[in-house]
């Protein structure tokens, strides 16, 4: 395994540090679009109550605030993680700032 590879499976483990999770899942969705919560998860070697945690954090809800950068949305009885505007102007952000 190539030490970049290594390094970011280290990353992507339900050990690493929650802003390394969602750097990891916003450049998912930045790069690929919506992408399904199952996905996500075997993407980022996530258990499914971890993602749900994270996404409650980057999303948006009545009972906990949230970003309000990633909206998850049922489609043919799948849920799909969807950036919101304010997650594209982010990705925006993390672009200009890579160039």
């Amino acid at each position: 395994m190539s030490p970049d590879r290594k390094a970011e499976n280290d990353r992507n483990t339900p050990d690493a540090a929650p802003e390394d999770l969602i750097i990891a899942l916003l450049r998912m969705l930045c790069t690929e679009g919506p992408v399904s919560v199952a996905r996500a998860c075997k993407s980022l070697g996530l258990p499914r109550t971890q993602m749900e945690r994270l996404l409650l954090l980057l999303g948006c809800s009545e009972q906990w605030g949230g970003l309000h950068y990633v909206r998850p949305e049922e489609q043919r009885g799948r849920t799909i993680i969807t950036l919101t505007s304010e997650g594209r102007a982010l990705c925006a952000q993390m672009r200009a700032a890579t160039e």
